[in-house]
């Protein structure tokens, strides 16, 4: 009985390395045509650029001068830029500003065959 458990122990493991070998030897044929880039989804994705229009445009009122043309002419170039590159992105974006004596409001609306984000938002003035 006792060398009867021995070999079905030894199959057992046989089998087990004969297996984990096969898949390890698929592994290495199919890996090249199942690999997965995610890094597309990062370049096209929406959501980052909204956020990244939207960071820097607080930036750009944060660096511009207390005097409100410098402050408009900066907001102007930054909107026809962002406007630029969210086109050759595919999105159509609005951007729109008002200059207020003590604050910036800002509102964006981001549109794409996905989706569509909205955002308002007031940044203090230097």
């Amino acid at each position: 009985m006792h060398n009867s458990s021995s070999r079905k122990a030894q199959f057992f493991i046989l089998t087990t390395v004969v297996i984990v070998g096969v898949f390890y030897t698929l592994s290495k044929y199919i890996n090249p045509y199942a690999f997965v880039s995610t890094s597309e989804p990062i370049v096209g994705g929406e959501e980052s650029f909204f956020d990244n229009v939207k960071e820097k445009a607080i930036k750009t009122v944060t660096i511009s001068s207390t005097n409100t043309t410098i402050l408009r002419d900066n907001l102007e170039n930054y909107k026809i830029f962002v406007m630029n590159m969210s086109s050759e992105k595919g999105y159509d974006l609005s951007f729109s500003y008002t200059v207020g004596l003590t604050n910036v409001n800002v509102s964006m609306v981001l549109l794409s065959q996905k989706t569509t984000l909205t955002s308002k938002f007031t940044i203090p003035r230097p």
